[in-house]
């Protein structure tokens, strides 16, 4: 099923990678081993989506704790709380202030219900998807937006604050909505992205029929 759902949206849309297959669980997925050592969540996309591999992760293998507290796999560290990572250890605002304001207000699953966040290109996905990732460009990205919309006529939410471990991992999980993002300046440091690429995130459950309805767009 995810094999084939994996290869339409690549063929209709022209994708130069595969989409990412994300789940949330409290134990690790049956025959699927736990990957070796330590990098950030926007990271773990591109292992999937460049070198084709499948993995479970725990606390222990990330190295950003914004993307752990996003997850759902950690309470937030004194230094995320207070602003100080995002103001002085990454420097993406000019206060504390503004950073404790920011990081008050983005999307997260609710601390310390989650385990373990596994990977997977979604053609070679042997456990349930939570959410689907595409990493594309931005014509791709509006097909993606006009199948969602083609049988509800509902627009799809654009988040271009929050980093995408908020807005395209956890957001969609949380909403059940067909998400958008532009990125943001941690995970485009760290990622191997072009300029023109953009971040699309699916609910799982209603991938099927966004694929199908990829077919009947003109």
């Amino acid at each position: 099923m995810y094999a084939e759902l994996s290869n339409k949206l690549k063929e209709t849309l022209g994708l130069e990678s595969s989409p990412i297959a994300i789940s949330f669980s409290n134990e690790p997925p049956e025959g699927v081993e736990q990957m070796k050592g330590r990098i950030r969540l926007c990271q773990m996309l591109d292992k999937v989506r460049f070198d084709g591999e499948s993995f479970y992760t725990d606390y222990e293998n990330h190295g950003c704790d914004g993307g752990a507290y996003s997850c759902g796999l950690i309470m937030p560290s004194e230094r995320l709380k207070t602003g100080e990572f995002l103001a002085k250890d990454l420097g993406l605002f000019g206060s504390k202030r503004a950073a404790r304001r920011f990081i008050s207000s983005i999307p997260r699953i609710e601390p310390e219900t989650v385990k373990v966040v596994s990977f997977s290109p979604l053609e070679n996905a042997t456990f349930e998807p939570d959410v689907v990732v595409l990493i594309c460009n931005a014509k791709q990205g509006m097909k993606i937006a006009e199948a969602a919309a083609y049988q509800s006529g509902k627009n799809t939410t654009g988040l271009t604050g929050p980093p995408i471990c908020s807005a395209v991992v956890a957001y969609p999980f949380l909403s059940g909505e067909v998400v958008y993002s532009l990125g943001d300046m941690g995970a485009r440091r760290s990622m191997k992205v072009k300029d023109e690429d953009i971040f699309v995130a699916i609910p799982a459950e209603l991938l099927p029929d966004i694929v199908a309805n990829l077919g009947k767009l003109r």
